[in-house]
C-alpha cells in the first residue's frame, strides 16, 4: 500500500471540493465553505499551512437534496457521498464525501471504511430568539458528547485510566447505541426544518461549544480564491468567522498551536 503525503490528500481533497461545487451549481444547491476552510480563504486564500481537511455547509434542504441524489448522478465515479442513511453505522450524522480510491484508518473507533473526505454539514434552524436557539443548542451538545464517547478509540497515547474509563463505558452501553444517537442526533437537528432559514442558525451536528450564526448572514454568497480555484463563502463571512474564532480572527496563532487537530493514516488501495 502506498501511503499519501499530506500534500497530495490537499490536492485530492481540493479535486474533491471542485467536484462538488460543480454538482451543487449544476443543481442549483447553495453551499458555504466553513470553519477552518473559511478561515483558509479568508486568511490564507487557500488550505490554512497546518490544517488537513476541507469543512463545507449546506442549508438543511439543499443538504437533504445533495444526499438523495448525489451518487446517483455524480460523474465521477472515484467519489461516493456517505451519510447515516447511506450507511447506519457511520459514526456522525453529518455526511462525508469520499475518495473510494483511497483508504484511511482514524482515531475512532468505527467499522466504515474510509477514505480522504470532505466534511459535509447541514447548516440547520435553531429557532427565531435567542433563548429558544441557546436552549436548542445546548440539548444539541448534550447528544454531541454521548456521542463523541462512542466514537472514541483506546489508543496508547491516552493516559492509561482514561482508555480504562473509555472501555467500562463502551462495555456496558446497550448494543447498537452509537447507532442510536447518530439517528437521535439527526432527528433533533431537523426540529426547526423548514425551506427559509430562521432568525438563528448553526452547524449542531459537528459543533464543540455553543456558536449562534443568524440566517441573514447567509442570504447572499461571494466567490473568493482557494488555492488555484474560487468557491462560495457567505457575504457577511466577517461576522461568522467571528463567532468561529473571535475578533482577531485574521492573526495567526502562536506556534505551538499551529498544529494539525486529526489523526490518521491514507494510503492509496492499489
Amino acid at each position: 500500500m502506498r501511503e499519501i503525503s499530506l500534500s497530495k490528500q490537499k490536492q485530492l481533497m481540493l479535486e474533491m471540493l471542485k467536484d462538488f461545487d460543480s454538482f451543487c451549481m449544476d443543481h442549483g444547491l447553495s453551499y458555504y465553505l466553513t470553519g477552518g476552510t473559511l478561515l483558509g480563504a479568508v486568511r490564507h486564500k487557500g488550505y490554512i499551512p497546518w490544517d488537513d481537511d476541507i469543512d463545507v455547509g449546506m442549508p438543511r434542504k439543499d443538504y437533504e437534496i445533495f444526499v438523495d441524489f448525489y451518487n446517483k448522478e455524480k460523474t465521477n465515479p472515484d467519489y461516493a457521498f456517505v451519510s447515516f442513511h447511506q450507511n447506519p453505522d457511520l459514526y456522525v450524522s453529518s455526511g462525508k464525501l469520499i475518495n473510494i480510491k483511497t483508504a484511511m484508518e482514524e482515531a475512532i473507533d468505527s467499522t466504515v471504511e474510509m477514505g480522504v473526505y470532505l466534511d459535509v454539514f447541514p447548516l440547520d434552524n435553531l429557532g427565531n430568539t435567542r433563548e429558544e436557539a441557546e436552549q436548542f443548542t445546548e440539548d444539541c451538545l448534550k447528544v454531541r458528547r454521548a456521542l463523541d464517547v462512542q466514537n472514541w478509540k483506546i489508543i496508547k497515547e491516552r493516559a492509561w485510566y482514561k482508555n480504562v474509563v473509555i472501555w467500562l463505558i463502551k462495555a456496558v452501553s446497550p448494543k447498537g447505541k452509537r447507532r442510536q444517537l447518530v439517528q437521535q442526533q439527526d432527528r433533533l437537528c431537523q426540529k426547526y426544518a423548514a425551506d427559509t432559514l430562521t432568525a438563528y442558525v448553526g452547524y449542531p451536528c459537528a459543533a464543540m461549544k455553543q456558536e449562534l450564526l443568524e440566517g441573514k448572514w447567509f442570504e447572499e454568497t461571494i466567490t473568493v480564491p482557494f488555492e488555484q480555484y474560487e468557491f462560495r463563502i457567505p457575504k457577511a463571512y466577517d461576522k461568522v468567522l467571528n463567532v468561529f474564532y473571535g475578533p482577531t480572527y485574521m492573526e495567526l496563532p502562536p506556534a505551538e498551536k499551529q498544529k494539525t487537530h486529526h489523526a490518521y493514516s491514507v494510503w492509496y488501495k492499489d
